[in-house]
Protein backbone atom coordinates (compact mmCIF):
# COMPACT_ATOMS: atom_id res chain seq x y z
CA UNK A 1 0.00 0.00 0.00
CA UNK A 2 1.63 3.78 -1.37
CA UNK A 3 1.00 6.58 0.69
CA UNK A 4 -2.10 8.75 0.19
CA UNK A 5 -5.11 9.13 1.95
CA UNK A 6 -6.42 6.66 4.84
CA UNK A 7 -9.30 4.69 4.24
CA UNK A 8 -12.40 4.57 6.45
CA UNK A 9 -10.66 1.50 8.10
CA UNK A 10 -7.79 3.20 8.79
CA UNK A 11 -9.36 6.53 9.53
CA UNK A 12 -11.76 4.66 12.18
CA UNK A 13 -8.65 2.55 14.00
CA UNK A 14 -6.26 6.51 14.00
CA UNK A 15 -9.49 8.13 16.05
CA UNK A 16 -9.84 4.69 18.02
CA UNK A 17 -6.23 4.38 19.23
CA UNK A 18 -5.70 7.93 19.62
CA UNK A 19 -8.85 7.98 22.02
CA UNK A 20 -7.63 5.45 23.70
CA UNK A 21 -3.85 6.79 24.13
CA UNK A 22 -5.16 10.96 24.45
CA UNK A 23 -7.32 10.05 27.10
CA UNK A 24 -4.79 8.41 29.46
CA UNK A 25 -2.76 10.60 28.88
CA UNK A 26 -5.20 12.87 29.57
CA UNK A 27 -5.83 11.41 32.95
CA UNK A 28 -2.03 11.24 33.69
CA UNK A 29 -1.11 14.98 32.56
CA UNK A 30 -4.21 16.06 34.78
CA UNK A 31 -2.88 13.97 38.04
CA UNK A 32 1.48 15.06 37.76
CA UNK A 33 0.87 18.55 38.64
CA UNK A 34 -1.08 17.37 41.75
CA UNK A 35 0.00 13.93 42.92
CA UNK A 36 3.01 14.94 45.11
CA UNK A 37 0.62 17.41 47.15
CA UNK A 38 -2.12 14.92 47.16
CA UNK A 39 0.82 11.88 48.29
CA UNK A 40 2.53 14.14 51.12
CA UNK A 41 -0.91 14.93 52.84
CA UNK A 42 -2.47 11.62 53.05
CA UNK A 43 -2.68 10.33 56.25
CA UNK A 44 0.62 8.26 57.56
CA UNK A 45 2.56 9.56 54.65
CA UNK A 46 6.32 10.15 55.08
CA UNK A 47 8.82 11.61 51.89
CA UNK A 48 10.07 8.19 51.27
CA UNK A 49 5.92 6.81 51.12
CA UNK A 50 4.99 9.80 48.71
CA UNK A 51 7.87 8.89 45.99
CA UNK A 52 7.04 5.40 46.31
CA UNK A 53 3.16 6.30 45.03
CA UNK A 54 4.43 8.21 42.15
CA UNK A 55 7.42 5.91 41.30
CA UNK A 56 5.34 2.75 41.39
CA UNK A 57 2.79 3.43 38.39
CA UNK A 58 5.89 3.58 35.99
CA UNK A 59 7.83 0.44 38.06
CA UNK A 60 4.58 -1.64 37.77
CA UNK A 61 4.34 -0.34 33.65
CA UNK A 62 7.90 -1.77 33.22
CA UNK A 63 7.71 -5.08 35.42
CA UNK A 64 4.01 -6.15 32.98
CA UNK A 65 4.54 -4.07 29.37
CA UNK A 66 6.24 -7.35 27.91
CA UNK A 67 3.96 -10.03 29.61
CA UNK A 68 0.95 -7.98 28.42
CA UNK A 69 2.43 -7.46 24.89
CA UNK A 70 3.15 -11.32 24.69
CA UNK A 71 -0.71 -11.90 25.86
CA UNK A 72 -1.98 -9.56 23.00
CA UNK A 73 -0.04 -11.48 20.39
CA UNK A 74 -2.00 -14.50 21.74
CA UNK A 75 -5.36 -13.30 22.71
CA UNK A 76 -5.49 -10.11 20.60
CA UNK A 77 -5.40 -6.34 20.74
CA UNK A 78 -8.82 -5.80 21.63
CA UNK A 79 -9.14 -7.93 24.27
CA UNK A 80 -6.21 -6.94 25.88
CA UNK A 81 -6.60 -2.97 25.84
CA UNK A 82 -10.56 -3.72 27.24
CA UNK A 83 -8.98 -5.48 30.15
CA UNK A 84 -6.23 -2.78 30.72
CA UNK A 85 -8.73 0.10 30.89
CA UNK A 86 -10.78 -1.87 32.77
CA UNK A 87 -8.11 -2.31 35.10
CA UNK A 88 -7.01 1.30 34.64
CA UNK A 89 -10.74 2.55 35.12
CA UNK A 90 -11.09 0.44 38.82
CA UNK A 91 -6.97 2.10 39.74
CA UNK A 92 -8.57 5.39 38.98
CA UNK A 93 -11.41 5.50 41.39
CA UNK A 94 -9.93 3.34 44.43
CA UNK A 95 -6.87 6.73 43.76
CA UNK A 96 -9.30 8.91 44.32
CA UNK A 97 -10.84 6.72 47.48
CA UNK A 98 -7.38 6.71 49.20
CA UNK A 99 -7.79 7.13 52.61
CA UNK A 100 -4.00 6.99 53.47
CA UNK A 101 -1.05 6.62 51.71
CA UNK A 102 -0.70 3.02 51.82
CA UNK A 103 -4.52 2.96 50.44
CA UNK A 104 -2.79 5.14 47.31
CA UNK A 105 0.06 3.12 46.90
CA UNK A 106 -2.24 0.21 46.19
CA UNK A 107 -4.45 2.07 44.17
CA UNK A 108 -0.88 3.21 41.61
CA UNK A 109 -0.24 -0.44 41.60
CA UNK A 110 -3.44 -1.37 40.06
CA UNK A 111 -3.41 1.79 37.61
CA UNK A 112 -0.12 0.68 36.79
CA UNK A 113 -1.61 -2.83 35.34
CA UNK A 114 -2.97 -1.72 33.09
CA UNK A 115 0.00 -1.40 30.67
CA UNK A 116 -1.66 -1.04 27.34
CA UNK A 117 0.78 1.29 25.91
CA UNK A 118 2.59 -1.26 23.89
CA UNK A 119 -0.75 -3.28 23.32
CA UNK A 120 -2.45 0.19 21.24
CA UNK A 121 0.71 0.65 19.37
CA UNK A 122 0.83 -3.00 18.26
CA UNK A 123 -3.16 -2.85 17.42
CA UNK A 124 -2.58 0.68 15.05
CA UNK A 125 0.39 -0.98 13.24
CA UNK A 126 -1.43 -3.86 12.59
CA UNK A 127 -4.11 -1.99 10.70
CA UNK A 128 -1.41 0.44 8.75
CA UNK A 129 0.97 -0.59 6.04
CA UNK A 130 4.29 -0.23 6.87
CA UNK A 131 5.10 3.07 4.85
CA UNK A 132 2.14 5.02 6.50
CA UNK A 133 2.73 4.30 10.02
CA UNK A 134 4.70 7.28 11.05
CA UNK A 135 1.72 9.59 9.60
CA UNK A 136 -0.62 7.03 11.22
CA UNK A 137 1.05 7.18 15.05
CA UNK A 138 1.83 10.93 14.46
CA UNK A 139 -2.23 11.72 14.96
CA UNK A 140 -1.87 9.68 18.11
CA UNK A 141 0.99 11.86 19.17
CA UNK A 142 -1.34 15.44 18.50
CA UNK A 143 -3.46 13.45 20.65
CA UNK A 144 -1.45 12.96 23.61
CA UNK A 145 0.03 16.13 23.18
CA UNK A 146 -3.05 18.05 23.12
CA UNK A 147 -4.12 15.91 26.02
CA UNK A 148 -1.22 17.11 27.89
CA UNK A 149 -1.68 21.10 27.21
CA UNK A 150 -4.87 20.35 28.47
CA UNK A 151 -4.45 18.33 31.35
CA UNK A 152 -1.48 20.54 32.92
CA UNK A 153 -3.49 23.52 31.95
CA UNK A 154 -7.32 22.32 34.04
CA UNK A 155 -5.15 20.39 36.99
CA UNK A 156 -4.36 22.75 39.62
CA UNK A 157 -7.71 25.37 38.41
CA UNK A 158 -9.73 21.96 38.94
CA UNK A 159 -7.94 20.70 42.36
CA UNK A 160 -8.02 24.47 43.57
CA UNK A 161 -11.75 24.62 42.92
CA UNK A 162 -13.00 21.03 44.43
CA UNK A 163 -10.26 18.61 45.49
CA UNK A 164 -7.45 16.79 44.30
CA UNK A 165 -9.56 13.37 44.15
CA UNK A 166 -12.13 14.70 42.08
CA UNK A 167 -9.41 14.61 39.14
CA UNK A 168 -8.81 10.78 39.72
CA UNK A 169 -13.26 10.21 39.43
CA UNK A 170 -12.93 12.37 36.07
CA UNK A 171 -9.85 10.50 34.85
CA UNK A 172 -11.98 7.39 35.20
CA UNK A 173 -15.44 9.28 34.06
CA UNK A 174 -13.35 9.87 30.44
CA UNK A 175 -11.73 6.30 30.70
CA UNK A 176 -15.31 4.74 31.18
CA UNK A 177 -15.98 6.62 27.67
CA UNK A 178 -12.83 4.93 26.09
CA UNK A 179 -13.76 1.32 27.40
CA UNK A 180 -17.37 1.82 25.83
CA UNK A 181 -16.09 3.14 22.53
CA UNK A 182 -13.31 0.08 22.26
CA UNK A 183 -16.00 -2.15 22.74
CA UNK A 184 -18.48 -1.41 20.48
CA UNK A 185 -16.91 0.44 17.70
CA UNK A 186 -12.98 -0.87 17.04
CA UNK A 187 -12.53 -4.10 15.17
CA UNK A 188 -9.55 -6.01 15.95
CA UNK A 189 -8.87 -7.45 12.39
CA UNK A 190 -5.51 -5.77 10.94
CA UNK A 191 -3.18 -6.54 8.41
CA UNK A 192 0.05 -8.51 8.18
CA UNK A 193 2.49 -6.87 6.10
CA UNK A 194 2.62 -8.45 2.56
CA UNK A 195 6.51 -6.77 3.17
CA UNK A 196 7.60 -8.78 5.51
CA UNK A 197 7.99 -12.52 5.88
CA UNK A 198 6.08 -14.72 8.94
CA UNK A 199 8.32 -16.25 10.90
CA UNK A 200 6.74 -18.67 13.20
CA UNK A 201 8.80 -19.91 15.63
CA UNK A 202 10.81 -17.11 17.69
CA UNK A 203 12.08 -17.23 21.12
CA UNK A 204 12.12 -14.29 23.35
CA UNK A 205 15.64 -14.26 23.93
CA UNK A 206 16.17 -14.07 20.38
CA UNK A 207 14.61 -10.99 19.94
CA UNK A 208 16.00 -9.51 22.89
CA UNK A 209 19.34 -10.28 21.44
CA UNK A 210 18.35 -8.22 18.29
CA UNK A 211 21.01 -5.51 17.18
CA UNK A 212 18.54 -3.21 15.11
CA UNK A 213 15.74 -3.37 17.91
CA UNK A 214 18.21 -2.68 20.63
CA UNK A 215 19.49 -0.01 19.18
CA UNK A 216 15.86 1.67 18.99
CA UNK A 217 15.41 0.41 22.25
CA UNK A 218 18.58 2.58 23.32
CA UNK A 219 16.95 5.49 21.44
CA UNK A 220 13.79 5.43 23.52
CA UNK A 221 15.57 5.21 26.59
CA UNK A 222 17.48 7.64 25.70
CA UNK A 223 14.66 10.06 24.83
CA UNK A 224 12.53 9.44 27.40
CA UNK A 225 15.19 9.82 29.88
CA UNK A 226 15.89 13.35 28.34
CA UNK A 227 12.35 14.30 28.82
CA UNK A 228 12.10 13.50 32.43
CA UNK A 229 15.33 15.86 32.85
CA UNK A 230 14.22 18.55 30.47
CA UNK A 231 10.95 18.21 32.49
CA UNK A 232 13.01 17.94 36.03
CA UNK A 233 14.59 20.99 35.83
CA UNK A 234 12.96 23.58 33.07
CA UNK A 235 10.05 24.36 35.48
CA UNK A 236 12.00 24.85 38.27
CA UNK A 237 14.29 27.68 36.39
CA UNK A 238 11.02 29.13 34.88
CA UNK A 239 9.15 29.91 37.79
CA UNK A 240 11.80 31.41 39.28
CA UNK A 241 12.27 33.91 36.46
CA UNK A 242 8.31 34.43 35.64
CA UNK A 243 6.71 33.00 38.53
CA UNK A 244 4.02 29.81 38.72
CA UNK A 245 1.20 31.25 37.11
CA UNK A 246 3.18 32.46 34.01
CA UNK A 247 4.48 28.95 32.83
CA UNK A 248 1.72 28.40 30.95
CA UNK A 249 2.66 31.33 28.44
CA UNK A 250 6.08 29.06 27.45
CA UNK A 251 4.38 25.65 27.88
CA UNK A 252 1.55 25.51 25.69
CA UNK A 253 3.07 27.61 22.61
CA UNK A 254 5.78 25.49 23.12
CA UNK A 255 3.28 22.60 22.82
CA UNK A 256 1.55 23.42 19.96
CA UNK A 257 4.13 24.17 17.74
CA UNK A 258 5.66 20.66 18.92
CA UNK A 259 3.05 19.48 18.11
CA UNK A 260 2.65 20.25 14.50
CA UNK A 261 6.48 19.66 13.96
CA UNK A 262 5.56 16.00 15.03
CA UNK A 263 3.04 15.33 12.16
CA UNK A 264 5.13 17.18 9.28
CA UNK A 265 8.56 15.21 10.21
CA UNK A 266 6.41 11.77 10.83
CA UNK A 267 5.65 11.85 6.89
CA UNK A 268 9.24 13.17 6.00
CA UNK A 269 9.61 9.74 7.83
CA UNK A 270 7.58 7.81 5.47
CA UNK A 271 9.24 9.13 2.52
CA UNK A 272 12.45 9.19 3.66
CA UNK A 273 13.04 6.26 6.65
CA UNK A 274 13.05 5.93 10.42
CA UNK A 275 16.84 6.52 10.45
CA UNK A 276 16.90 10.04 8.62
CA UNK A 277 13.96 11.69 10.71
CA UNK A 278 15.73 10.11 13.98
CA UNK A 279 18.99 11.59 13.52
CA UNK A 280 16.96 15.40 12.97
CA UNK A 281 15.26 14.78 15.97
CA UNK A 282 18.24 14.08 17.79
CA UNK A 283 20.21 16.96 16.35
CA UNK A 284 17.05 19.11 17.21
CA UNK A 285 17.48 17.28 21.35
CA UNK A 286 21.21 18.33 21.34
CA UNK A 287 21.38 21.66 20.19
CA UNK A 288 18.65 22.51 23.08
CA UNK A 289 20.56 20.73 25.54
CA UNK A 290 23.76 22.82 24.62
CA UNK A 291 22.35 25.68 24.69
CA UNK A 292 21.11 25.08 28.54
CA UNK A 293 24.58 24.38 29.45
CA UNK A 294 26.21 27.15 28.00
CA UNK A 295 23.53 29.90 29.27
CA UNK A 296 22.27 31.32 32.09
CA UNK A 297 19.39 33.54 30.89
CA UNK A 298 15.54 33.25 30.73
CA UNK A 299 15.77 33.79 27.08
CA UNK A 300 17.76 31.51 26.05
CA UNK A 301 16.20 28.50 28.42
CA UNK A 302 13.13 29.64 26.13
CA UNK A 303 14.68 28.72 23.15
CA UNK A 304 16.66 25.51 24.37
CA UNK A 305 13.20 24.17 25.78
CA UNK A 306 11.48 24.55 22.28
CA UNK A 307 14.20 23.01 20.18
CA UNK A 308 14.54 20.16 22.83
CA UNK A 309 10.96 19.70 22.68
CA UNK A 310 10.68 19.91 19.20
CA UNK A 311 12.93 17.26 18.82
CA UNK A 312 11.22 14.98 21.29
CA UNK A 313 7.86 15.70 19.71
CA UNK A 314 9.97 14.55 16.23
CA UNK A 315 10.97 11.71 17.35
CA UNK A 316 7.27 10.45 19.31
CA UNK A 317 5.77 8.78 16.59
CA UNK A 318 9.02 7.82 14.43
CA UNK A 319 10.37 5.42 16.76
CA UNK A 320 7.80 3.26 17.39
CA UNK A 321 6.71 3.16 13.96
CA UNK A 322 10.20 1.85 13.15
CA UNK A 323 10.24 -1.18 16.35
CA UNK A 324 6.70 -2.02 14.27
CA UNK A 325 8.53 -3.08 11.33
CA UNK A 326 10.19 -6.41 13.16
CA UNK A 327 10.02 -8.82 10.52
CA UNK A 328 8.09 -11.48 12.82
CA UNK A 329 4.71 -9.56 12.71
CA UNK A 330 3.30 -12.41 15.28
CA UNK A 331 5.57 -10.85 17.93
CA UNK A 332 4.92 -7.48 17.42
CA UNK A 333 3.24 -6.79 20.10
CA UNK A 334 5.95 -8.25 22.34
CA UNK A 335 8.44 -6.40 20.87
CA UNK A 336 6.44 -2.97 21.05
CA UNK A 337 6.45 -3.59 24.76
CA UNK A 338 9.69 -3.92 24.90
CA UNK A 339 10.11 -0.79 23.10
CA UNK A 340 7.97 0.82 25.61
CA UNK A 341 9.05 -0.65 28.52
CA UNK A 342 12.75 0.37 27.70
CA UNK A 343 11.05 4.01 27.51
CA UNK A 344 9.49 3.63 30.78
CA UNK A 345 12.75 2.76 32.44
CA UNK A 346 14.26 5.73 30.72
CA UNK A 347 11.48 7.92 32.75
CA UNK A 348 12.33 6.60 35.94
CA UNK A 349 16.18 6.71 36.02
CA UNK A 350 15.83 10.19 34.18
CA UNK A 351 13.72 11.59 37.25
CA UNK A 352 16.08 9.86 39.63
CA UNK A 353 19.26 11.19 38.03
CA UNK A 354 17.92 14.56 37.92
CA UNK A 355 17.17 14.75 41.71
CA UNK A 356 20.19 13.49 42.46
CA UNK A 357 22.56 15.84 40.03
CA UNK A 358 20.55 19.08 40.59
CA UNK A 359 22.09 19.77 44.57
CA UNK A 360 25.37 20.16 42.37
CA UNK A 361 23.70 22.10 39.79
CA UNK A 362 21.46 22.55 37.38
CA UNK A 363 23.83 22.72 34.19
CA UNK A 364 25.09 19.04 35.34
CA UNK A 365 21.94 17.47 34.37
CA UNK A 366 22.31 19.22 31.14
CA UNK A 367 25.26 17.62 30.68
CA UNK A 368 24.75 14.28 31.58
CA UNK A 369 21.66 14.62 28.81
CA UNK A 370 23.88 15.58 26.42
CA UNK A 371 26.38 12.43 26.88
CA UNK A 372 23.61 10.16 26.74
CA UNK A 373 22.20 11.88 23.75
CA UNK A 374 25.88 11.25 22.49
CA UNK A 375 25.11 7.62 23.24
CA UNK A 376 21.91 7.98 21.14
CA UNK A 377 23.47 9.34 17.51
CA UNK A 378 26.19 5.91 18.42
CA UNK A 379 22.82 3.46 18.56
CA UNK A 380 21.36 5.30 15.19
CA UNK A 381 24.41 5.05 13.38
CA UNK A 382 24.41 1.79 13.21
CA UNK A 383 21.25 1.39 13.08
CA UNK A 384 19.76 -0.78 9.53
CA UNK A 385 16.08 1.11 9.10
CA UNK A 386 14.85 -2.18 8.98
CA UNK A 387 11.70 -2.78 6.26
CA UNK A 388 13.78 -0.17 3.97
CA UNK A 389 17.05 -0.64 1.93
CA UNK A 390 19.25 -3.37 3.68
CA UNK A 391 16.38 -4.31 6.30
CA UNK A 392 16.83 -6.24 9.59
CA UNK A 393 18.12 -9.52 10.05
CA UNK A 394 14.88 -11.35 8.00
CA UNK A 395 13.15 -8.91 6.64
CA UNK A 396 12.83 -9.25 2.62
CA UNK A 397 14.72 -6.01 0.71
CA UNK A 398 12.97 -4.32 -1.52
Amino acid sequence: MESGSFNSTERRLIAGISLVMGIRMLGISMIIPVFSIFATELPGSTGALAGLAVGIFGIIQIILQVPIGKLSDRWGRKQVTLAGLIIYFIGSILSGLSQNVYHLIAARVISGAGAIQGVTMAWLTDGISMHRRNTALSYVGISMGLAVIFGFTASPIIAAKMNIPILFYICAGLVLITIIYTLFFMDDHGIIDEELPVIKTERLSEVMKNADLNRLNVIGFVGNLNINAVFFVMPILFKKELGMEAMWKIFIPVSLIGTALMFVFAREADRRGSAAITTVGLGFEFVGILIAIFSGELAAWIVSFFLFYAGHCILSPVLPAAASRYPNQQLKGTVLSIFNSSQFLGSGIGGLLSGLILGLHYRYVFIAAAVFTIAAFIAIAGYRDFGRGTGMAGAKPR
